[in-house]
């Protein structure tokens, strides 16, 4: 998630587990701590295009520096300067919180961890939140302020309140998830499609709209459902996306090549823009500023160029006026305005 989620969640958690003996303090850790395993961007400048890719959200994101390194920061806690304020039992529970609570969020986005990093690299990714998420952050930075300002003894039960229901927001998004993911997954059963490996992921900002991209043979398929204005059993329509393979067949074996097919899990489309080829991780979705625009007019959010230097692998930057046009196209579709007039 970003950084301002993980600094609110991280001194909510912090505040629910330590406000008897640190008060308000508790905050200041708690966002300290809750953004500590993402400042692994700290050495992006040792590190090359590539090695980068694969070190954020590594080891810092592991089930093992949840653990370990939560141990050790609550021991930290309990030095000599804390130690008659904090018992070591309960900074050390309160700091593998606020870790585990951070890789628990990145695990629910589209970018996912490395839950058992340095010992695998795969990435684990449910895709019920998307990166950026006002309903989910919003209620813990109200519950936290308004603690934070509290002159009763009870502010922490505002903090308690934020957690809750952000809490009760992500387990809707979780039953949501599973709904649409169910009724794309038998739709594309009923059509006999062949699929090797599918995701579903949330839309930008909310749990309503859904988008699905499933691997086949004969490309990627890309649908949406909308909770709010789709029936279960009404008829999805896939538009075919094509990987564009022979495009990036010159750079196979190279090193960026291959760290983007292992970070996007495969789903990934090749094209040649402006005589430069590029790789895009077809989860985080598409830009369309007009829904009936076809594969070829589509902008991607996490997009790169394939260089022939294979240590270097440059993101592609979005415009943000392009990127306002498709929240405004994602939003109708999510309220059914576009259903009638197009294939999205």
């Amino acid at each position: 998630m970003d950084s301002i989620t993980q600094a609110a969640l991280g001194a909510a958690v912090a505040h629910a587990a330590w406000h008897k003996p640190l008060g308000r303090k508790a905050f200041l850790w708690g966002a300290f701590f809750g953004t500590l395993p993402d400042l692994d961007v700290v050495f992006f400048p040792l590190l090359d295009d590539v090695q980068q890719l694969y070190w954020h959200r590594g080891e810092s994101h592991s089930i093992f520096f949840v653990l370990i390194g939560g141990a050790l920061l609550g021991a930290l806690l309990c030095s000599a300067r804390w130690k008659i304020k904090i018992s070591p039992q309960r900074a050390m529970a309160g700091m593998v919180l606020i870790l585990a609570t951070h890789v628990l969020i990145d695990y629910f986005n589209s970018y996912g961890t490395q839950l058992l990093a340095p010992f695998s690299r795969f990435g684990f990714s449910l895709g019920n939140l998307f990166i950026i998420d006002p309903l989910y952050t919003g209620p813990l930075l109200l519950g936290i302020i308004a603690a934070a300002f509290s002159r009763s003894g009870h502010g922490y039960r505002f903090t308690w309140a934020g957690l809750a229901v952000s809490s009760a927001y992500v387990l809707f998004s979780l039953v949501s998830h599973a709904y649409a993911d169910s009724v794309f997954s038998r739709q594309l059963e009923a059509k006999q499609i062949g699929v090797k490996a599918s995701y579903t992921g949330a839309t930008p900002m909310n749990t309503l709209l859904w988008r699905h991209v499933a691997l086949t043979d004969s490309g990627i398929l890309i649908g949406y459902f909308s909770v709010v204005a789709d029936s279960g059993e009404e008829k999805i329509e896939f538009v075919t996306v094509q990987r564009n393979e022979a495009q990036i067949a010159p750079y196979r074996g190279q090193r960026n090549v291959e760290a983007v097919d292992w970070f996007s899990n495969g789903f990934w489309v090749a094209e040649e823009i402006d005589g430069v080829i590029t790789m895009a991780d077809l989860r985080f979705g598409e830009l369309r500023t007009d829904p009936n625009d076809p594969p070829e007019k589509w902008q991607y959010i996490f997009s790169w160029e394939i260089p022939d230097d294979p240590d270097s692998l440059p993101q592609r930057s979005v415009s943000l006026k392009e990127s306002r046009k498709a929240i405004d196209t994602l939003w109708a579709r999510l309220t059914g305005d576009t259903r009638e007039r197009s294939k999205f």
